[in-house]
Order: structure tokens, then sequence, then C-alpha cells
């Protein structure tokens, strides 16, 4: 975590600051009622694993900032 998947499967790594604090604000922006791959349904998911930031060159997708290892924190 912080990884949000979108309802089609895309992942989203995002820093402290972008992260939405309450999973129904998460819901507004990632969850579109679309398919996940092979027909899998709905795959919008908060709070995911993620592979370990401070090192991969893993950007923020609203910002853009570095994800460092400070950003591998737990809500």
């Amino acid at each position: 975590m912080p990884r949000i998947y979108a309802s089609n499967n895309d992942p989203y790594d995002l820093c402290r600051r972008c992260w939405p604090k309450k999973e129904e604000d998460a819901e507004v922006l990632y969850r579109n009622n679309g398919t996940g791959p092979d027909g899998r349904g709905d795959c919008f998911t908060y709070d995911a694993d993620h592979p370990p930031y401070g090192g991969d060159m893993i950007r923020c997708d609203v910002c853009g900032k570095l994800l460092i290892d400070r950003d591998n924190w737990p809500t």
C-alpha cells in the first residue's frame, strides 16, 4: 500500500499527500464500473499491495513525485 486498482485493474501508486483519506473518495475517482481483464468484473481495490518504493523510480500518479521509502506506509 498505497496502491489503488481502478475498476479496469489499472494500478495507481500515490504519495502520502495525494492518497484519498477515505475509500469513498477513491471510489469517486477510480471506480468506473468497468471490468477487469478477461471479463473479471469490477477490479476496484483500495489500499492494495504494491512493489517497494524507494529505488524502482515509481512516481505518484497524481503529482508525479518520486515515491521513496517513507511512502511505504500503512493507512
